[in-house]
């Protein structure tokens, strides 16, 4: 009997020494929207969620993405760190839905919001825009009036988040007249994402993007004929990353995959995207689309299953 029971007990620790080293090694990433600003029914609106340590990270909020979490089987009410990378509309409209919504949904704690010089103003106005239905919805349904609460912090390069074995690291990125303009990292155990934001080629993003399991890039395409006749699209893409571009900076990074999302193209199919990402960049590239996860181990799986490209 004290076999048995020695057997046991030694099962249920190997089981859980291995639950936890699973649970302390892997990453989750789910591209919640790999669009622009351009009203796009398959491709929503800029945002992708990180699972670390059991705990979600957001990185932006755009359109619809209360609707992706909800598809993704991920809980509204587990949702209370975002990271904005700058402050254009499409990476901050669904921002009050996600703010409330995940409150209705009973939210545990306040929703911390990360990002540049404003997005504490743009906060503040949100909860008086909203405080009718707040007060409204506290009397009425007995929502936590606490958890209702944004706090707010406004950052700069460098580590700006570290607890419970998940680090964040913003840093500078071109995106024209936008200023400041983050990307972001987020390291864990031996794992990494770094998310570019909006950017155009930068050098600094390459130095905190080196040697990282996955990199979420944005780029920006588009047919040479029609750029040539257009000048407005040609100011858009100068603050964008050009597919050549982008081969640079995968060759200086060197991440294990990268994959695409903000897919901002004109008169240029994926396909052509990726082949000409591919007649300079011999690694693994993907093109992203919305719902698509991928896990980050000892290997990098991508699911629904894509093929490598």
């Amino acid at each position: 009997m004290t076999t048995t029971k020695q057997f046991y007990w030694s099962v249920c620790l190997y089981l859980l020494l291995s639950i936890h080293f699973v649970h302390a090694s892997y990453l989750e990433v789910t591209l919640l929207g790999t669009g622009t600003p351009r009203p796009d029914i398959s491709r929503f609106g800029p945002a992708t969620v990180i699972k670390a340590k059991g705990r979600y990270f957001v990185f932006d909020s755009g359109r619809g993405i209360t609707i992706r979490l909800q598809q993704a089987g991920i809980p509204l009410s587990q949702i209370d760190q975002v990271f904005i990378t700058h402050l254009h509309s499409d990476h901050l409209s669904g921002l009050p839905d996600l703010w409330l919504t995940s409150w209705i949904w009973q939210r545990q704690n306040k929703l911390h919001i990360y990002g540049p010089t404003g997005i504490e103003n743009m906060t503040a106005h949100l909860q008086l825009a909203y405080q009718a239905d707040v007060a409204h919805r506290i009397e009425n349904s007995g929502l936590n009036p606490l958890t209702a609460q944004i706090n707010t912090t406004e950052i700069s390069e460098g580590v700006i988040y570290n607890k419970d074995g998940v680090q964040i690291t913003a840093f500078f990125v071109n995106h024209g007249l936008v200023k400041p303009a983050f990307g972001y990292r987020l390291d864990s155990g031996d794992q990494s994402v770094v998310i570019s934001g909006d950017t155009s080629y930068s050098e600094n993003l390459i130095k905190f993007a080196k040697d990282t399991d996955l990199l979420i890039h944005e780029i920006a395409a588009a047919d040479e004929t029609l750029l040539q006749n257009n000048r407005r699209l040609q100011k858009i893409i100068r603050y964008h990353t050009s597919p050549a571009q982008a081969a640079m900076i995968f060759n200086k990074v060197q991440p294990k995959a990268a994959i695409y999302t903000h897919l901002l193209l004109f008169g240029i199919s994926e396909q052509q995207l990726l082949e000409k990402t591919k007649s300079l960049y011999q690694g693994t590239v993907y093109i992203g689309n919305d719902l698509l996860k991928i896990g980050i181990g000892k290997n990098i799986t991508v699911y629904p299953s894509v093929p490598s490209q």
